[in-house]
């Protein structure tokens, strides 16, 4: 198998590089003909002589602490491949990944693609729909799956004419239909090699939330695993250090906390902490998290951010010296929670934000090391070719908003293969030889994007173009605003009007004198036009399993007011 070059393109050619613009110039990607993902993230280190250093920090709930090396990696992700291939997994093969942020799902994912087969992740969350739908779709031969969604597995277990195996992460619900992971894993030789596949054969496929219709099913290549240089812009700020350790505390069903952080990490050889917490995320224990493992690269969703800003005078009660990067992504960052990062990590720290989506990611990043930070998704990762475009694809001039696109050119490790069994959705998503990300943004003169609002989110008010994310972000920097989600209503005499429904913190109560307040609040921040000309008060806002606000169900919710 090709190894990675430590002194190539995924570590920017030893940083020799006197400008983004420079690196950007001169970048070429690196992408071997033969390959196989698994290899780059564990046997490379073991093959290097790193093999005892600490792939996986894992803690459960109860405080149980366990750790891997890469070499334990190895050996615990070529028994379970030999297990697969001695229950007839073949190349191509899909197997689920049902399982909460732990060390197991890594484990699946590297063992699923040593042998050629396809892994799926799914979130622990789902109910019988969710579930049979992603099973059904993908034809799933074998689910690893943790035992507290084993019930719900049983109840469509029949409708499943595909499922062949189930390996569970667990000690409840053990029959003889299923087979225990860790038991599988135990009793299968500890050697083998990878197999060797083509650079774009299929590695994992990874269901979208969709915005209307069936969730797509997102196929990318093992080349995807070589999309380092995004990560480690944004993520390390273009520079490795002995003792970075990295943690993302969301849902490993997802493509976020998994290929934008784990993999990432294990790529570069360095150590991920992994918890799941029973489903929930604890601001307090996040913040003893980090103290503990001494972590350095910390990438928390924007909701998870606004949990943690409500814990009193965290940088007095728990040390967090060891944090060098605060990184934040999937919905639209601001202000207001790097302000409060920098506050409570210090000013030393490097606040990162990027862009991207399931189906191509990462796409724009922040690096301070060579760029300064400005409050918006960044630029373009080195290699890509990313701009804003028309309807007719054609290039908008910077200031303008249109859909932000990436060049999908052959050989791209960031862009998607293509949507599972989806021909028709594959089409759609590209524009000639752009990718389309259903986002709307502008580009400035010096390179910058800012994010706007989904395509199908913005607000057209008396002809002016007006950002949700904007309000939002102004919103919850006063003091009685935990959360808030902005929509478009319908207005005789605007067209449409932005509305907002708020969640408020502990102390404050609605009023009318307060909704005043908070109108006089954006609209002084922002514009005449741009304050919210409704609001409704809210216990809590509809969200998306990783928090994202769910601005279609605020829709439906004004909707059912008719």
């Amino acid at each position: 198998m090709q190894k990675i070059d430590r002194n190539g393109c995924y570590y920017f050619y030893g940083n020799k590089w006197k400008t983004w613009e420079d690196l950007r110039k001169n970048f070429r990607w690196e992408v071997p003909a033969r390959m196989n993902a698994a290899y780059y993230v564990c046997d490379t280190y073991v093959e290097d002589g790193h093999g005892d250093n600490i792939a996986i920090y894992n803690e459960d709930t109860a405080g149980k602490r366990t750790t891997y090396t890469y070499r334990q990696l190895q050996e615990a992700t070529n028994r379970l491949a030999n297990y697969l291939l001695k229950i007839g997994v073949k190349r191509g093969d899909r197997v689920a990944v049902c399982l909460s942020q732990r060390a197991e799902p890594l484990i699946a994912h590297i063992a699923v693609w040593r042998i050629g087969a396809v892994s799926m992740p799914l979130t622990v969350l789902f109910g019988t729909e969710g579930l049979k739908y992603r099973m059904k779709h993908s034809d799933a031969k074998v689910a690893i799956m943790e035992d507290s969604i084993l019930e719900t597995l049983e109840k469509i277990r029949p409708e499943l004419p595909d499922l062949e195996h189930v390996l569970v992460v667990g000690e409840n619900r053990i029959n003889s239909q299923n087979k225990q992971f860790w038991a599988a894993i135990e009793e299968s030789p500890a050697t083998m090699l990878c197999e060797e596949m083509n650079f774009d054969d299929n590695m994992v496929l990874i269901y979208t939330g969709g915005t209307t219709g069936d969730p797509k099913g997102v196929v990318h290549k093992h080349a995807n695993i070589l999309r380092g240089p995004g990560h480690f812009s944004v993520l390390c700020n273009a520079e490795l250090r002995d003792n970075d350790v990295f943690w993302n505390p969301a849902d490993y069903a997802w493509a976020g906390p998994l290929f934008d952080l784990a993999f990432p990490a294990l790529f570069y050889g360095k150590a991920v902490v992994t918890y799941s917490g029973g489903g929930k995320f604890d601001p307090e224990k996040a913040f003893k998290l980090i103290e503990d493992y001494k972590m350095t690269i910390v990438y928390v969703p924007p909701t998870g951010l606004r949990m943690m800003r409500k814990v009193e005078n965290p940088e007095k009660r728990y040390n967090l010296s060891s944090v060098r990067l605060v990184i934040s992504g999937a919905e639209a960052f601001g202000k207001a929670l790097p302000e409060w990062a920098a506050k409570t990590f210090g000013s030393h720290v490097v606040i990162h934000e990027g862009m991207g989506q399931t189906e191509a990611t990462p796409l724009l990043v922040n690096c301070q090391r060579y760029f300064e930070y400005k409050y918006n998704i960044g630029k373009p990762v080195p290699g890509l070719e990313i701009d804003i475009i028309d309807e007719q694809g054609n290039r908008l001039p910077p200031g303008q908003t249109g859909e932000l696109a990436v060049k999908a050119f052959d050989g791209n490790p960031v862009v998607l293969k293509e949507y599972w069994k989806n021909p028709q959705g594959t089409k759609e998503k590209f524009l000639n030889d752009w990718m389309l990300t259903g986002d709307l943004a502008i580009k400035d003169e010096e390179g910058y994007f800012t994010f706007v609002s989904r395509k199908d989110d913005i607000i057209i008010s008396s002809g002016y173009r007006i950002g949700p994310s904007e309000i939002e972000d102004v919103l919850i920097k006063h003091p009685a605003v935990l959360e808030a989600g902005v929509i478009g209503i319908p207005d005789e005499t605007r067209g449409e009007i932005p509305k907002a429904f708020i969640v408020l913190r502990d102390g404050f109560a609605e009023s009318e004198n307060l909704k005043k307040e908070l109108q006089k609040h954006v609209q002084d921040k922002l514009a005449k036009h741009e304050y919210m000309r409704a609001v409704q008060f809210m216990k809590e806002l509809p969200k998306t399993t990783t928090g994202k606000i769910l601005r279609r169900e605020l829709r439906k919710i004004e909707a059912g007011k008719g």
